[in-house]
Formats: structure tokens, sequence, C-alpha cells
């Protein structure tokens, strides 16, 4: 039997084309949020103008960094995503806080609050099952919160099989989504059954817009999974960019018929605070057995984003160990060199807990502001890499520089001081962690737990 490889020794593998790394943006990005943000949004606007106004300022967000993300990308084609870029650009510290931010915030958040949402939407399919109702009497622990951590668990399992296997499965996600929505607008759109005059009408709004660009922002999240793949693409100058903006764009598009349809088909009196807005357009569109089958279709389409994230997460715990700047274990692969089956593992048990608790709304605060922060950071530093000597030529540069970074960047910022403002608690939380990371890194530091990653400084 051949011995098992030492974690230092062990590398990811390039098994990844374009398609499958686009592939991964596109799963990663619609699930939970374009399902579930449209009625927060629309409540915050007011009517369905504004609201379509806020989801194309989040689709130019989500544009404007895709663009800077594949000129990183194509500079620095490892496995890592924000951390690898902080790290090399501003240092260790940094790199580390977006690593630290990115296994509470970036995935297993996001993980938790995608299950949750895929089992509301299952839920729909099962005659009678409420999955609000306590799994015991005696403990504060949902159904669907215990379904979701189960899905969670299954995932985790799957995927630790390694990245050429996870490509496939989420190739046919992909086209299951894209399909899925594409049918579901025409479908909708040919019933009749709706009202165009939903576009523009609507009540006065909450007036939280900036809030509820936080909250686009969350749907739109995923648009720069392909990085955190960069150390597994074949030919990652070609293919990293098509992915990260082919994505997107092709996202943006879904996103705003979506949108439309759902504005299409729910009066401005039937919009509330839900989180199943999907099933309730469909079932106004095509009666109860229609939001039946819609609403499966929309489960398996919030299945991707967990199953994309689930993927990607590790891969920024890998590169912090392979740094020193993680546990050791995080950089263990599985069998064959396969996955980062350790980082995998601990990922899904902070999902878990955080699925348990069954917290949605503020879940989605929490991440978007967290994200939104070490998104802007990590813009920024196409200021600093466009002023270093290329080793090559073949890069992609961002369209509009430097006027591209400045506006995501300041929007960002406006969006941020808003949502402290307005949502103080799940924001605050995004600080709080941050904060701890830097309490964690000092402490590993002087401890002698944490190396030193090839950045420029600490």
């Amino acid at each position: 039997m051949r011995a098992e490889q030492e974690p230092s020794t062990q590398e990811l593998r390039r098994a990844l084309g374009a398609w499958h790394a686009t592939a991964f943006v596109v799963t990663s990005m619609v699930g939970t949020g374009i399902f579930t943000v449209p009625a927060f949004v629309k409540l915050a606007t007011g009517n369905g103008i504004a609201a379509l106004g806020v989801w194309i300022v989040g689709a130019g967000l989500a544009l404007s960094g895709a663009f800077c993300y594949a000129a990183l990308a194509t500079r620095m084609p490892e496995a890592g995503g924000e951390y690898h870029y902080l790290s090399r650009v501003y240092g260790p510290l940094w790199g580390f806080l977006s690593g630290w931010i990115s296994f509470f915030a970036g995935f297993a958040a996001p993980i938790a609050a995608a299950s949750l949402a895929t089992v509301e939407y299952a839920a729909a399919m099962v005659p009678g099952w409420n999955p609000q109702e306590r799994l015991v009497a005696s403990l504060p622990v949902t159904q669907g919160a215990a379904a979701a951590a189960a899905l969670v668990a299954t995932l985790a399992s799957v995927h630790s099989r390694g990245v050429r296997a996870s490509g496939r499965v989420q190739g046919m996600l992909a086209l299951l989504v894209i399909g899925t929505i594409v049918a579901f607008v025409i479908a909708g759109i040919a019933s009749g059954r709706g009202d165009w005059r939903g576009i523009v009408g609507g009540s006065e709004g909450t007036g939280m817009w900036w809030v509820a660009l936080i909250q686009v922002s969350y749907a739109y999240a995923g648009w720069n999974t392909a990085a955190y793949l960069a150390g597994e693409v074949i030919d990652p100058p070609r293919t990293l960019p098509r992915a990260l903006i082919g994505g997107t764009l092709l996202v943006v598009a879904l996103y705003l018929a979506l949108n439309l349809l759902f504005l299409y088909a729910l009066p401005a009196d039937a919009w509330t605070p839900t989180i199943t807005v999907g099933h309730l357009a469909a079932e106004r569109l095509f009666g109860p057995v229609g939001a039946r089958v819609v609403s499966a279709m929309v489960a398996l389409c919030i299945l991707g984003t967990v199953s994309s994230s689930t993927v990607a997460g590790p891969r920024v715990y890998y590169a912090m160990a392979r740094d020193g700047l993680g546990p050791a274990a995080f950089r263990r692969l599985g069998e064959r060199g396969s996955a980062p089956a350790w980082g995998t593992a601990a990922q899904a048990v902070v999902a878990i807990v955080l699925a348990l608790t069954g917290a949605f709304e503020a879940l989605l605060v929490y991440v978007g502001s967290a994200l939104l922060l070490f998104g802007a950071l990590t813009v920024a530093a196409v200021y600093v890499v466009g002023r270093e000597p290329l080793s090559h030529g073949d890069i992609f540069r961002v369209p509009g520089y430097p006027v591209t970074p400045a506006v995501f960047v300041g929007l960002v910022l406006v969006a941020w001081a808003y949502g402290l403002q307005e949502r103080p608690l799940p924001t605050s939380a995004a600080l709080l962690t941050i904060a701890g990371g830097i309490v964690a890194y000092r402490v590993g530091r002087g401890f002698g737990w944490l190396g030193h990653s090839p950045g420029r400084g600490s």
C-alpha cells in the first residue's frame, strides 16, 4: 500500500476547463439570493422601477469586480482568491483576515443560508410538512434547520472526492439552473396571468436603499468563485477571464429577467418579507400544482449554490495552510491528491452550526457587509499591481481603468456606511468578526502558531 503523502508535498491539480470554471461561477451566484432577496429589495425601495435600479447597480458592481479579479487572477493564478491576492499585495495580516472572513462569512454562512432556503422550497413538495416545527420539543432547533444541516454534511462528503468530479457535478447543475430559469420566465409570461403594471406600482418603501444594495450584493456574490479555483484551472490567463466575466454577464441577464417576472406576477400589495418569493410568483402564474413543480426546480438551483461554495471555500484554507497561516491539516488532500478534505470538513461543521440557528435574514446582511468590505480591498489591489513590472504580457487588463475600480470601491464604502447605520447588529457582527481575526493573527504569531506568508509585510 502506498504511504500517505504529507501535506507539505501535496499540490492541487489543474483539471478545470473554461466551461466547468464558468459553471462554478453560475451555480455559485444563482441560488438563494435571486429567489429570496427580491422581496426585501422591493419593500425597501417601494416600487418595481426602483427595485430594478438597485439590481442594475448591483450588476455593475459585480461586473466591475469581475474585471478587476480577472486582472489579478491572470497575474497570480494560484488557489485562494482574495487571500492569495491580499497576502501578496498588502501583507500576511490582510491575507489572514480575508481567509478568516472567508471561513465564517464568505462560505460557511452562505452555505448555511442557502441550505435553509433549499429546505424552504423543498418543503412545498412535501404535503403537511412544516419545516418551522421543532425537531424535538425541548430543543430550539426546527425540522428545516436539521434538514439543512444534513444537506451540508452530505455535500461536504461528495466534494471531498476531487475537483474533477466536482466540476462535472457543477456543469450539470449549471445547465439545470440556466434551463430552469429560462423555462420559468417563458412559461410565466406565456401564462398571461400577471400584470406588467406591477413594475411601476408599489408603496412608499422603507427608504433603506443602501441596505437593499448590500442584500443584492449577497445575491450577486459568487462572481469571483473561479478565482478560488485558479490553482486547478487549465490555462489560467485565458480560462479565468472567460469564466469570471462570462459567468457574471450570464447571471446578470438571468437575474433581470427573473425580477421582471416577479414584478409581473405579484401585485404591489402582495409583496411581503418572505424568503419564498419565487414560490409565491409561481403559485399566481401556474396555480398550486405548478408552484410545487417550480419550487422543486428552485430548490435544485439553490442546491447548486451550496454545492459550489462547498468546493470553493476549502481552497482558501488550503492556500492559508500552504503559507503557514492556517492549520497544517487544511493542506492535507484526500485520496490521490483530490481535494482539501480537512478544510471541507471544518467548513461544514461551522455551516451546520449556523444552519441550526435558522436566522436567514440576519445572515444576509452579515454576509453581504463582510464580503463587500474585503471585495473592495481586493479590487483596490489592482492599483498596486498595476504599477509593478510585468513578468509576461498575457494578462487581462481592466476595461475603464482607473475609473472602474474606483466606482466599485466608492459604492461599496457608501453602502457599508449606510448599512452600519440602518442595520447595526449584523453589520457590527461583521466588524467584530474582523476584530476577532486580528486578535487571532496576533496571538498566533506571538505563540509561533502562524508562519510567514509570502506577502509584503506583517
